[in-house]
């Protein structure tokens, strides 16, 4: 059998025929044209010319249709033997192994869509007489479509819209109207001389004759019926604006609850801070910032403006003596978090006691000396700050400092896009391992970009295809990705491949597929280069193929072999 004559992997060149180049690593050999070279066996090394005839070994490159070309290189003959036959070309070239990973898939079909993808229906009944065109982009206060000729309008918010809100309801519901109506402009009200002016509206939980005043205009604005009350079908709430990415129904059609009329994408998020005072405003907070307890938001009338950041409920003035509550820690949280600690005697429980009156004493002593105007008396007023949730951060604000402004006046506006892609894609139940919640797969798109994802979600109940007697029960599967690949990003809906491991060789030696050589008795070996220039063929097993490239073990990387060019 042959050996390695190369085990320290030096440079070398392929042995060249006489009045050939020696200078390239590419070859080409006479082959005689009548001769049938013998059947293939053992290789041994490559022989020098002899002034007779002789055959060598010929083997059988694997899969390559150029097997003859390439044993007539290794052919050695005479000049007046190759006047005789018609001159073939084989060329071939020098690659180095490689060590790399190997990776065997089972390719899954797959699509690309938005995870915000939302089925909008009628929620009354009617004849729908107008619809918004198939790619616009809504945002809060347009209109999706009209039923009979009422329009309904998009609102942005996370509660859901269940009643009928009039004068006096109270709830979570009544201050998403507020926002939305304060967003909008209707938290003011233009006076005989084109002036804006307060009407008391404040954006809280409370639906009062400030908040019934404001729907009355938007109701009239936007040609509804002017009732004062609020129905959950005059609108479409969303969480930010949204692509509109289908639309199922017609102008014409009747429409009735529960009716299809068309989808959305959603392209963001958007959340909204809000005045809470009237009077002079200049902005502090920094947009962009994350807001904590005790950042002072903004002035009014150069009183500052705390914020307090918590999920706590505070709807309260708070002083030595109220009652115990959550509120009352969260305030004493973020006094110790300032650094008020009423010199260690401060215990953060749901207590005002002496030692929380003197810690607000010192906060407010240290705000009066940067601002001037706040009353060092140890009582924290509910118009002094604004309660915020965790992870609140500064949008951008149109507002200007020193405006007059009214409470429910837009303080700022910050919107995040969450256009979130995911893959849909099914897998057999008996395969049902291999997607389980949490595992990272490859995504490949028709541009051969790859990217990862990881699943999100697998469906409990399994699906057949009935159109397929033979088909496996399957569960549906959604993989959330991590990225978007440039050529795909403008797309809203794509086919794409999920690529499964089924076998990985790590740090293996591989050598492209052509350098593989058949011996004929079931072995195989490559042609490698030699230290004194010449070549040998070194016998190898090989092991996984992919992508073009063999697994093969007999060698090191960095082994200097041959391959057809």
């Amino acid at each position: 059998m042959p050996v390695v004559t190369n085990p320290q992997n030096e440079p070398a060149t392929i042995e060249q025929p006489p009045g050939s180049n020696t200078d390239s690593a590419e070859t080409a050999a006479p082959a005689p044209a009548s001769a049938t070279p013998p059947a293939a066996t053992t290789p041994a090394p490559v022989a020098t010319r002899r002034p007779r005839r002789r055959w060598v070994p010929v083997v059988v490159l694997l899969g390559m249709v150029a097997a003859a070309a390439v044993a007539g290189a290794l052919l050695l003959g005479d000049g007046d033997d190759a006047a005789e036959t018609t001159t073939t070309q084989a060329t071939r070239s020098v690659v180095s192994a490689e060590q790399r990973d190997l990776i065997e898939f089972t390719d899954l079909d797959g699509r690309m869509v938005y995870a915000d993808s939302i089925a909008v229906t009628g929620a009354s009944d009617g004849v729908i007489t107008d619809l918004v065109a198939e790619g616009a982009t809504v945002a809060r206060g347009d209109t999706l479509y009209e039923v009979d000729s009422t329009p309904i309008t998009v609102f942005y918010g996370d509660v859901a819209l269940y009643r009928e809100l009039s004068l006096g309801a109270i709830g979570d519901d009544v201050e998403l109207l507020e926002q939305n109506l304060a967003s909008l402009g209707y938290h003011t009200e233009e006076d005989d001389d084109g002036e804006l002016v307060d009407t008391g509206f404040v954006v809280d939980d409370i639906f009062d004759e400030a908040t019934e005043d404001a729907v009355l205009r938007w109701q009239e604005d936007t040609g509804r019926a002017t009732t004062g009350s609020m129905s959950p079908s005059d609108v479409v709430v969303l969480d930010g604006p949204a692509i509109v990415t289908n639309v199922t129904a017609e102008s014409g059609d009747r429409a009735s609850t529960g009716t299809p009329v068309l989808e959305l994408t959603g392209a963001g998020s958007v959340s909204t801070g809000y005045v809470e005072h009237t009077g002079e405003l200049e902005l502090i907070a920094a947009p962009g910032a994350e807001i904590s307890s005790g950042t002072v938001l903004y002035t009014v009338g150069e009183i500052p403006i705390t914020a307090v950041v918590t999920d706590a409920e505070l709807d309260r003035d708070l002083e030595e003596g109220v009652d115990d509550g959550d509120d009352i820690q969260a305030i004493e949280e973020m006094l110790l978090a300032l650094g008020f600690d009423a010199d260690g005697e401060l215990d953060v429980d749901d207590e005002w006691d002496e030692a929380t009156t003197e810690a607000v004493e010192d906060w407010e002593d240290e705000l009066s000396d940067v601002y001037g105007t706040v009353a060092v008396d140890g009582v924290l007023e509910r118009s002094q700050y604004v309660v915020l949730e965790p992870g609140t951060v500064v949008g951008t604000s149109s507002i200007t400092d020193d405006d007059v402004l009214p409470m429910g006046t837009e303080l700022w506006s910050l919107e995040a896009s969450t256009s979130n892609r995911i893959v849909e894609t099914e897998i057999a139940v008996s395969e049902q391992d291999q997607l389980t919640e949490g595992t990272t797969v490859d995504i490949e798109f028709p541009s051969g970009e790859i990217v990862q994802g990881t699943v999100i979600d697998v469906a409990n109940s399994s699906t057949v295809d009935p159109t397929d007697a033979d088909a496996e029960a399957a569960l549906a599967v959604e993989i959330l990705l991590t990225s978007i690949p440039e050529s795909a990003a403008a797309l809203n809906e794509l086919d794409v491949e999920v690529k499964l491991v089924d076998e990985i060789a790590a740090g293996v030696t591989v050598v492209p597929v052509s350098a593989l050589v058949a011996t004929g008795d079931g072995s195989f070996v490559i042609e490698a280069l030699t230290s004194d220039g010449g070549t040998t063929f070194v016998p190898v097993d090989p092991g996984m193929f992919n992508d073009g490239f063999v697994e093969v073990s007999g060698i090191q990387p960095g082994t200097q072999v041959v391959v057809p060019s």
